[in-house]
């Protein structure tokens, strides 16, 4: 990866973490199990990573390429204002979680997710331009959120059981499904755009001459972005069932650490082969 594309790969990943995180936390409040407590927490930390995102688009000097990857300017600027949204929607969701006004709260995160979605479209329709249509990017930023969201989630409220005693061991099942079903998204969509061809490919400074498929780093986001997190999501299902919290939760650790990781990769072969795996 070119150094001109890690303020946007930066970008990326923690719209997706703030974005999913946020979309998760809403479904699990809506759904209830999780308490008010967690709610809060987690809405203070979407509000922080939100706030980081927008930050970092704040600081990027856009221009019309990154390192030869195209991108539609168009959309950073509605894109931007979506973060705000964001922002002030997490703030009180936060204070409506520590007051007690649970309608309110979820409400604002509802106007909060709804923003996020529409940044994440915004996001799509700027880096779409060189790779095979803007349903490439869009699909792999929504499963990229989705993964984020779920895993960060998931690994956090199961710190909850550690420190508060008799709570419902579903809500952890619940969440772990949503882990799982998230990874299976990124598959398939990793699956159609790496066949796929693009429409432009990128044309960095320091080209290599290798196809994606001949691109270790493309094994490594296989590998250690879907195949070793769904194993380890498996396994923390499995340990839920038994009731076993610490150590279902120490998997999900090590699940957002690949996760994460294979996010950071996805975006760098997107940047140099046009193709958003």
């Amino acid at each position: 990866m070119n150094v001109e594309a890690l303020p946007y790969t930066l970008l990326l990943v923690l719209a997706e973490l703030a974005i999913g995180s946020l979309w998760v936390t809403v479904g699990s409040d809506l759904r209830g199990g999780v308490t008010r407590g967690f709610v809060m927490t987690m809405a203070f930390c979407i509000a922080i990573t939100a706030a980081l995102t927008y930050w970092t688009a704040v600081t990027i000097d856009l221009g019309t390429d990154v390192d030869g990857f195209q991108i539609d300017t168009g959309w950073f600027e509605p894109a931007r204002r979506a973060l705000l949204v964001v922002i002030g929607a997490s703030v009180l969701y936060t204070l409506s979680a520590f007051m007690g006004w649970d309608p309110v709260g979820r409400l604002s995160g509802l106007v909060g997710s709804a923003a996020g979605l529409f940044a994440i479209i915004c996001y799509a329709g700027m880096f779409a331009p060189p790779t095979w249509g803007y349903p490439a990017v869009l699909l792999a930023l929504v499963g990229g959120t989705w993964a984020l969201g779920a895993v960060s989630v998931s690994m956090t409220w199961g710190h909850w059981y550690l420190t508060e005693g008799r709570l419902p061991a579903w809500p952890l099942r619940d969440l772990n499904w949503v882990l799982l079903a998230g990874i299976g998204f990124q598959c398939v969509v990793v699956a159609l755009n790496s066949v796929v061809p693009v429409r432009e490919a990128p044309t960095p400074a320091n080209a290599l001459d290798t196809a994606l498929i001949a691109n270790p780093a493309f094994y490594l986001r296989l590998g250690v972005g879907l195949l070793f997190p769904g194993i380890l999501a498996f396994l923390s299902l499995r340990t839920v069932k038994i009731e076993a919290m610490q150590s279902a939760t120490g998997l999900l650790y090590i699940a957002m650490a690949a996760v994460f990781a294979g996010e950071v990769l996805s975006k760098g072969l997107m940047f140099v082969t046009g193709k958003p795996v």
